[in-house]
Protein backbone atom coordinates (compact mmCIF):
# COMPACT_ATOMS: atom_id res chain seq x y z
CA UNK A 1 0.00 0.00 0.00
CA UNK A 2 1.42 3.27 -0.99
CA UNK A 3 1.98 6.74 1.18
CA UNK A 4 -1.11 7.93 -0.76
CA UNK A 5 -3.21 4.97 0.11
CA UNK A 6 -2.55 5.36 3.46
CA UNK A 7 -3.42 9.01 3.90
CA UNK A 8 -6.53 8.27 1.49
CA UNK A 9 -8.03 6.10 4.32
CA UNK A 10 -6.53 7.84 7.21
CA UNK A 11 -8.75 11.20 5.55
CA UNK A 12 -12.22 8.39 5.07
CA UNK A 13 -11.22 7.57 9.14
CA UNK A 14 -11.32 10.77 10.27
CA UNK A 15 -14.38 12.20 7.94
CA UNK A 16 -16.58 8.99 9.90
CA UNK A 17 -15.30 9.75 12.78
CA UNK A 18 -16.99 13.72 12.55
CA UNK A 19 -19.92 12.19 10.60
CA UNK A 20 -20.87 10.37 13.42
CA UNK A 21 -20.33 12.19 16.23
CA UNK A 22 -23.22 14.43 14.97
CA UNK A 23 -25.17 11.57 15.20
CA UNK A 24 -24.69 11.44 18.18
CA UNK A 25 -27.72 11.52 20.96
CA UNK A 26 -26.09 11.63 24.13
CA UNK A 27 -24.96 15.29 24.76
CA UNK A 28 -22.51 14.05 27.32
CA UNK A 29 -20.93 11.73 24.10
CA UNK A 30 -20.83 14.91 22.06
CA UNK A 31 -19.27 17.20 24.65
CA UNK A 32 -16.55 13.86 24.98
CA UNK A 33 -16.32 13.53 21.19
CA UNK A 34 -15.68 17.70 20.53
CA UNK A 35 -12.58 17.20 22.76
CA UNK A 36 -11.24 14.83 20.24
CA UNK A 37 -7.45 15.67 18.56
CA UNK A 38 -5.91 13.70 15.79
CA UNK A 39 -2.09 12.65 17.07
CA UNK A 40 0.29 11.61 14.23
CA UNK A 41 2.16 8.95 15.12
CA UNK A 42 5.63 7.75 13.51
CA UNK A 43 6.01 5.66 10.98
CA UNK A 44 5.59 2.61 13.28
CA UNK A 45 1.99 3.21 12.43
CA UNK A 46 2.26 4.31 9.08
CA UNK A 47 2.22 8.09 9.71
CA UNK A 48 -1.46 7.74 10.36
CA UNK A 49 -3.57 10.09 12.75
CA UNK A 50 -4.72 8.51 15.62
CA UNK A 51 -7.76 10.10 17.73
CA UNK A 52 -7.50 11.01 21.32
CA UNK A 53 -9.79 12.77 23.92
CA UNK A 54 -7.73 15.24 25.35
CA UNK A 55 -9.13 18.49 28.08
CA UNK A 56 -8.25 19.76 31.08
CA UNK A 57 -5.14 21.28 32.73
CA UNK A 58 -3.11 19.39 35.39
CA UNK A 59 -1.31 15.92 36.61
CA UNK A 60 -1.97 13.83 33.66
CA UNK A 61 -4.23 10.99 33.47
CA UNK A 62 -4.99 8.36 30.95
CA UNK A 63 -7.75 6.25 30.35
CA UNK A 64 -8.13 2.71 28.58
CA UNK A 65 -11.59 1.75 27.09
CA UNK A 66 -12.33 -2.08 27.48
CA UNK A 67 -12.86 -4.64 24.43
CA UNK A 68 -14.90 -3.62 21.64
CA UNK A 69 -15.70 -0.14 23.02
CA UNK A 70 -14.14 3.40 22.45
CA UNK A 71 -12.96 6.52 24.32
CA UNK A 72 -16.66 7.49 24.69
CA UNK A 73 -17.20 4.60 27.21
CA UNK A 74 -16.12 7.57 29.87
CA UNK A 75 -18.51 10.25 28.30
CA UNK A 76 -19.76 10.33 32.22
CA UNK A 77 -16.72 11.14 34.07
CA UNK A 78 -14.24 13.27 31.89
CA UNK A 79 -16.35 16.75 32.26
CA UNK A 80 -15.53 16.24 35.92
CA UNK A 81 -12.06 14.87 35.69
CA UNK A 82 -10.74 17.34 33.39
CA UNK A 83 -11.59 20.28 36.28
CA UNK A 84 -8.22 18.47 38.10
CA UNK A 85 -6.85 17.18 35.05
CA UNK A 86 -5.39 16.72 32.10
CA UNK A 87 -7.30 13.89 30.81
CA UNK A 88 -5.90 11.85 27.97
CA UNK A 89 -8.46 9.17 26.61
CA UNK A 90 -7.23 7.24 23.34
CA UNK A 91 -9.07 4.41 21.76
CA UNK A 92 -7.35 1.74 21.69
CA UNK A 93 -5.33 0.42 18.33
CA UNK A 94 -7.53 -1.63 16.30
CA UNK A 95 -11.09 -0.65 18.28
CA UNK A 96 -12.79 2.49 18.29
CA UNK A 97 -12.89 4.90 15.86
CA UNK A 98 -8.83 4.41 15.38
CA UNK A 99 -7.49 3.53 11.97
CA UNK A 100 -7.53 -0.44 10.95
CA UNK A 101 -4.32 0.21 8.53
CA UNK A 102 -2.13 0.80 11.31
CA UNK A 103 -1.01 -2.49 10.80
CA UNK A 104 -1.06 -6.15 9.87
CA UNK A 105 -1.83 -7.56 13.12
CA UNK A 106 -3.95 -6.79 15.98
CA UNK A 107 -2.99 -8.20 19.72
CA UNK A 108 -1.92 -7.43 23.25
CA UNK A 109 1.58 -6.42 22.98
CA UNK A 110 0.72 -3.79 19.47
CA UNK A 111 -1.58 -2.23 21.97
CA UNK A 112 0.97 -1.61 24.28
CA UNK A 113 3.61 -0.32 22.12
CA UNK A 114 0.84 1.99 20.20
CA UNK A 115 0.40 3.68 23.84
CA UNK A 116 3.66 3.99 24.02
CA UNK A 117 4.69 5.88 21.16
CA UNK A 118 1.41 7.64 21.79
CA UNK A 119 2.51 8.80 25.12
CA UNK A 120 6.41 9.98 23.82
CA UNK A 121 4.47 11.74 20.78
CA UNK A 122 2.87 13.17 23.94
CA UNK A 123 5.97 13.90 26.09
CA UNK A 124 4.35 12.16 28.97
CA UNK A 125 6.61 10.37 30.32
CA UNK A 126 6.62 10.64 34.15
CA UNK A 127 3.95 11.25 37.09
CA UNK A 128 1.00 9.64 34.76
CA UNK A 129 -1.96 8.33 36.74
CA UNK A 130 -3.83 5.35 34.59
CA UNK A 131 -7.31 4.88 34.65
CA UNK A 132 -8.40 1.06 33.07
CA UNK A 133 -11.79 -0.46 32.53
CA UNK A 134 -12.49 -3.76 32.08
CA UNK A 135 -9.82 -5.33 29.41
CA UNK A 136 -8.26 -1.16 29.72
CA UNK A 137 -7.64 -2.39 33.36
CA UNK A 138 -5.00 -5.40 32.05
CA UNK A 139 -3.85 -2.62 29.52
CA UNK A 140 -2.97 -0.69 32.88
CA UNK A 141 -0.92 -3.43 34.40
CA UNK A 142 0.96 -4.32 31.37
CA UNK A 143 1.61 -0.78 29.86
CA UNK A 144 3.00 -0.12 33.97
CA UNK A 145 4.87 -3.22 34.07
CA UNK A 146 6.68 -1.72 30.57
CA UNK A 147 7.54 2.18 31.79
CA UNK A 148 7.00 1.54 35.72
CA UNK A 149 9.24 4.83 35.98
CA UNK A 150 6.51 7.08 34.51
CA UNK A 151 3.54 5.62 36.13
CA UNK A 152 2.17 7.30 40.12
CA UNK A 153 -1.05 5.26 40.40
CA UNK A 154 -3.74 3.02 38.75
CA UNK A 155 -7.17 3.07 38.86
CA UNK A 156 -9.15 -0.59 37.67
CA UNK A 157 -12.29 -0.62 37.20
CA UNK A 158 -14.17 -4.02 36.80
CA UNK A 159 -10.66 -5.00 35.11
CA UNK A 160 -11.20 -8.19 32.91
CA UNK A 161 -8.15 -10.66 31.56
CA UNK A 162 -6.67 -10.88 34.88
CA UNK A 163 -6.78 -14.79 35.06
CA UNK A 164 -6.29 -17.20 32.79
CA UNK A 165 -3.94 -17.43 29.70
CA UNK A 166 -4.35 -16.26 26.35
CA UNK A 167 -6.96 -18.82 23.82
CA UNK A 168 -6.08 -18.33 20.33
CA UNK A 169 -9.69 -18.08 18.19
CA UNK A 170 -8.37 -19.67 14.59
CA UNK A 171 -10.10 -19.05 11.30
CA UNK A 172 -12.54 -18.98 10.49
CA UNK A 173 -14.31 -19.36 13.89
CA UNK A 174 -11.95 -15.54 14.73
CA UNK A 175 -13.97 -13.89 11.13
CA UNK A 176 -17.62 -15.18 12.40
CA UNK A 177 -17.05 -14.37 15.98
CA UNK A 178 -16.65 -10.74 15.06
CA UNK A 179 -19.66 -11.10 12.18
CA UNK A 180 -21.84 -12.77 15.39
CA UNK A 181 -20.51 -9.76 17.75
CA UNK A 182 -21.48 -6.95 14.57
CA UNK A 183 -25.72 -8.11 14.75
CA UNK A 184 -27.51 -5.52 15.91
CA UNK A 185 -29.38 -7.61 18.45
CA UNK A 186 -26.07 -8.75 20.21
CA UNK A 187 -24.62 -5.18 20.88
CA UNK A 188 -28.14 -4.52 22.23
CA UNK A 189 -27.46 -7.57 24.80
CA UNK A 190 -24.26 -7.19 25.40
CA UNK A 191 -24.78 -3.47 26.39
CA UNK A 192 -27.59 -4.51 28.44
CA UNK A 193 -25.88 -6.49 30.52
CA UNK A 194 -23.48 -4.40 31.02
CA UNK A 195 -25.57 -2.47 33.52
CA UNK A 196 -26.90 -3.20 36.76
CA UNK A 197 -30.38 -1.96 36.01
CA UNK A 198 -30.78 -2.30 31.98
CA UNK A 199 -34.53 -1.50 32.34
CA UNK A 200 -34.32 1.62 33.98
CA UNK A 201 -30.66 2.43 32.28
CA UNK A 202 -30.41 1.56 28.47
CA UNK A 203 -32.16 3.36 25.67
CA UNK A 204 -31.29 4.44 22.69
CA UNK A 205 -28.21 6.61 23.74
CA UNK A 206 -26.85 3.72 25.51
CA UNK A 207 -27.27 1.57 22.57
CA UNK A 208 -25.89 3.70 20.13
CA UNK A 209 -22.54 5.16 21.55
CA UNK A 210 -21.95 1.16 22.21
CA UNK A 211 -22.14 0.65 18.18
CA UNK A 212 -21.05 3.69 16.71
CA UNK A 213 -17.91 2.79 16.02
CA UNK A 214 -18.84 -0.32 14.11
CA UNK A 215 -19.00 1.76 11.05
CA UNK A 216 -15.02 2.09 11.13
CA UNK A 217 -13.78 0.67 7.73
CA UNK A 218 -11.62 -2.73 9.12
CA UNK A 219 -13.80 -3.17 11.88
CA UNK A 220 -14.54 -6.97 12.11
CA UNK A 221 -10.84 -8.34 10.36
CA UNK A 222 -9.01 -5.72 13.55
CA UNK A 223 -11.03 -7.71 15.79
CA UNK A 224 -10.77 -10.77 14.23
CA UNK A 225 -7.41 -10.45 14.16
CA UNK A 226 -7.38 -9.50 18.00
CA UNK A 227 -9.44 -12.64 19.03
CA UNK A 228 -6.99 -14.86 16.69
CA UNK A 229 -4.23 -13.55 19.00
CA UNK A 230 -5.93 -14.55 21.94
CA UNK A 231 -6.21 -11.16 23.47
CA UNK A 232 -5.20 -10.38 26.92
CA UNK A 233 -5.40 -13.05 29.99
CA UNK A 234 -3.32 -13.73 33.14
CA UNK A 235 -2.14 -10.15 33.54
CA UNK A 236 -2.44 -10.39 37.24
CA UNK A 237 1.46 -11.41 36.94
CA UNK A 238 2.29 -7.49 35.83
CA UNK A 239 1.01 -6.20 39.11
CA UNK A 240 3.99 -4.39 40.68
CA UNK A 241 4.51 -2.31 43.71
CA UNK A 242 2.93 0.42 41.85
CA UNK A 243 -0.02 2.01 44.24
CA UNK A 244 -3.43 0.59 42.82
CA UNK A 245 -7.29 1.05 43.70
CA UNK A 246 -9.95 -1.05 41.75
CA UNK A 247 -13.48 -0.93 41.95
CA UNK A 248 -16.22 -3.64 40.77
CA UNK A 249 -19.79 -3.60 40.87
CA UNK A 250 -21.46 -5.83 42.98
CA UNK A 251 -23.85 -6.71 40.36
CA UNK A 252 -21.21 -7.43 37.64
CA UNK A 253 -22.88 -9.86 35.65
CA UNK A 254 -19.86 -9.61 33.08
CA UNK A 255 -16.66 -10.53 35.30
CA UNK A 256 -19.46 -12.72 37.70
CA UNK A 257 -18.95 -13.37 41.28
CA UNK A 258 -16.11 -16.00 41.03
CA UNK A 259 -13.77 -13.63 38.84
CA UNK A 260 -14.85 -11.08 41.67
CA UNK A 261 -14.04 -12.96 44.26
CA UNK A 262 -10.59 -13.68 43.36
CA UNK A 263 -10.33 -9.64 42.35
CA UNK A 264 -11.61 -9.50 45.92
CA UNK A 265 -8.66 -12.25 46.80
CA UNK A 266 -5.87 -9.94 45.50
CA UNK A 267 -4.65 -7.93 48.28
CA UNK A 268 -2.26 -5.33 46.28
CA UNK A 269 -5.44 -4.44 44.02
CA UNK A 270 -7.40 -2.95 47.11
CA UNK A 271 -10.47 -4.00 46.28
CA UNK A 272 -13.26 -1.71 46.84
CA UNK A 273 -17.38 -3.61 46.10
CA UNK A 274 -19.76 -0.98 44.73
CA UNK A 275 -23.71 -1.99 45.02
CA UNK A 276 -25.79 -1.23 42.97
CA UNK A 277 -23.09 -1.05 39.84
CA UNK A 278 -22.91 -3.20 36.86
CA UNK A 279 -19.68 -3.62 35.19
CA UNK A 280 -19.05 -0.11 34.43
CA UNK A 281 -18.64 1.99 37.43
CA UNK A 282 -18.18 4.72 35.49
CA UNK A 283 -21.11 4.65 33.78
CA UNK A 284 -23.44 3.07 36.33
CA UNK A 285 -22.39 5.87 39.50
CA UNK A 286 -20.28 8.40 37.62
CA UNK A 287 -20.97 10.56 40.31
CA UNK A 288 -19.17 8.33 43.06
CA UNK A 289 -16.54 6.85 40.52
CA UNK A 290 -15.29 10.56 40.06
CA UNK A 291 -15.39 11.20 43.44
CA UNK A 292 -13.17 7.84 44.30
CA UNK A 293 -10.70 8.92 41.22
CA UNK A 294 -9.81 12.68 42.48
CA UNK A 295 -9.82 11.53 46.17
CA UNK A 296 -7.13 8.63 45.35
CA UNK A 297 -5.06 10.58 42.59
CA UNK A 298 -4.81 13.54 44.42
CA UNK A 299 -3.92 12.32 48.02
Amino acid sequence: MTKNNFEQLDDLNVEFFESAKLSLLDPLGLYLANDVKWIKLNQNWNSLKFPVVMGGKGQPILLLHGFDSSFLEFRRIYKSLKRNFQVIIPDLLGFGFSPRCATNEYNSSKIISHLIDLLKTLKITKNLKIIGASMGGSTALKLAYEIPDSIDKIILLSPAGLFGEPKSIPFPLNQIGASFLGLPQVRKSLCRQAFAFPDECVGEMEEQIASIHLGCKGWRNSLASFAKSGGFAGTQKYIQNIPIKTLCGENDRILGKKEIKNIRNIEKLNFVGLQNCGHLPHIDLPSLSSKIIKDYFLE
